[in-house]
Formats: structure tokens, C-alpha cells, sequence
């Protein structure tokens, strides 16, 4: 049987309440072992009363977000950059767009600083740093966070990623009717090493149903975040990784 090695990691805390309860849930119910957490929205304080208490079960993490893929939320930045936001203000929805600003990296350390800042203000102790929407490929962005992740003892998931320390789950291509049974069926599958798997944890809740891209195109994600949350906390996935070769890891233990 192959040893596997899983960094189990749930995004968007802060996004909003239902998040940060499905979160908690994927952690204390299920497999989850580190959380990267946002600083632009609007329950960050939720978040830190929600998941303080996990400090130590799980590594938290500094999402970084310079982009706002919503129509609503639209995350604006918490420092004065006018180089990174739209004429009214908030974010671009997608790197593509973001990379068409030709980001200052004076700025995007500047709002790097600020959300930091932040996180650290609500109580968070912070492990690791990682991207909302894969914004190091927009040029000279990964530069930055490189060096704030360094300046500030942080491990980078894209540096982990780069140098193979890391890779993403091959194969994995998100999770269907059957979630906990379908990963645990996928892993038994995989060659041994280190992998790593994302989610976006979330309950049924009009804060959900109302989550639309800022493109208009429709999605169903009450469905894809509710499938995300079983993926790390049905019990077939629970039982799995207790009874097969499976170690969890946290960032910080790589």
C-alpha cells in the first residue's frame, strides 16, 4: 500500500459565516489540517472566534487576495492602492484582468502589509502564505510575496509547489455525488508522496445561494462547497486516512 503524505488545506475563511462554520466543521468532524484565512471580507472576526480554538490542530494561513471573483462580495484592498482596483474601487475579478493593471510591486507589498496586518490584528498566528486565485502568475506578484513570506517566517505554498516538495493531488478532479468515498477511493490509487488538496468548505445557507461571479456565468455553489466540505468530513474519508498509510500534515511540519 502506498505511504501517502496529505496537506489538506480549506480556503476562504472570512468569506462568510456558513464558510467559517463548514471549515470548523471540516476540521474537527473530518481531515482538514490547515486554513488559509482572507482579510478583505467581512467576517474575519467570525473567522477568529470560529477557528481561534483550532491553533495547534491546524497551521492558519495568510490568503492573500488581490482579486474579487464575486458580484457580490466585492473585496476591496485595506491599503491606498489605486493600481490595483477598478474605477469604483474594488479588485479585478480574475488575474487576467489583474495582470492588465500592471501591478506596482511598491503597492502590492503595500496591501500584502495591510491584510497581514490585519490577520495578525484579529488574533491569528499565521504559518504559512498562499494565493486566492492564483495571483503569483500575474508578473512580479510572486516576487513579492516571496520576500514577505521570507521577511515574515512564513512558508510559501508556491515555492513548496516549485520545488516539489508538494504537488498537487494528480488525477483529482474535485469531488462528485459521493464525496468521501470518491477521495478515498481516489488515494487508494496514488503513488506515495507528499500531495496537497484544496477545498472550499460550505453549508447550504442563503449567504451560498447568493454567491455569483462577477462574469454572470452561473454556477451551483451551494452544491460544489457542500461537496467540498464532505470531501474532508464524511466518514469514509475520516476512516480511511485513520486506517490506511495516510499521515495529514500542516504546513509547518513539511
Amino acid at each position: 500500500m502506498a505511504i501517502l503524505r496529505l496537506v489538506t488545506r480549506a480556503d476562504d475563511a472570512g468569506l462568510n459565516r456558513p464558510t467559517n462554520r463548514a471549515i470548523r466543521a471540516s476540521v474537527k468532524r473530518g481531515i482538514v489540517r490547515n486554513v488559509s484565512v482572507m482579510a478583505t471580507t467581512g467576517d474575519i472576526e467570525d473567522a477568529a472566534a470560529s477557528l481561534g480554538d483550532l491553533e495547534g490542530v491546524v497551521d492558519f494561513g495568510f490568503h492573500v487576495c488581490l482579486t474579487s471573483e464575486w458580484r457580490d462580495p466585492r473585496f476591496r484592498p485595506l491599503a491606498e492602492v489605486r493600481g490595483l482596483t477598478r474605477d469604483d474601487g474594488t479588485f479585478a475579478a480574475m488575474v487576467e484582468e489583474l495582470a492588465t493593471f500592471a501591478p506596482d510591486p511598491n503597492e502590492v507589498t503595500a496591501e500584502v502589509a495591510a491584510q497581514y496586518e490585519r490577520l495578525i490584528d484579529s488574533g491569528f498566528t499565521l504559518s504559512y502564505l498562499d494565493e486566492h486565485m492564483r495571483i503569483g502568475e500575474v508578473a512580479g506578484i510572486a516576487d513579492v510575496l516571496t520576500d514577505f513570506a521570507k521577511d515574515h517566517g512564513l512558508v510559501y505554498d508556491r515555492t513548496l509547489q516549485n520545488a516539489l516538495v508538494i504537488q498537487s493531488l494528480p488525477d483529482w478532479e474535485g469531488p462528485g455525488p459521493h464525496p468521501g468515498t470518491e477521495l478515498a477511493d481516489h488515494l487508494s490509487e496514488v503513488p506515495s508522496g507528499t500531495y496537497l488538496i484544496v477545498g472550499h468548505p460550505g453549508f447550504k445557507s442563503d449567504d451560498i445561494v447568493r454567491l455569483r461571479l462577477d462574469s454572470g456565468a452561473e454556477d451551483d455553489f451551494v452544491l460544489s462547497r457542500n461537496r467540498e466540505r464532505r470531501m474532508f468530513a464524511d466518514i469514509e474519508i475520516v476512516d480511511y486516512c485513520e486506517n490506511a498509510r495516510v499521515k495529514l500534515l500542516r504546513y509547518s511540519e513539511l
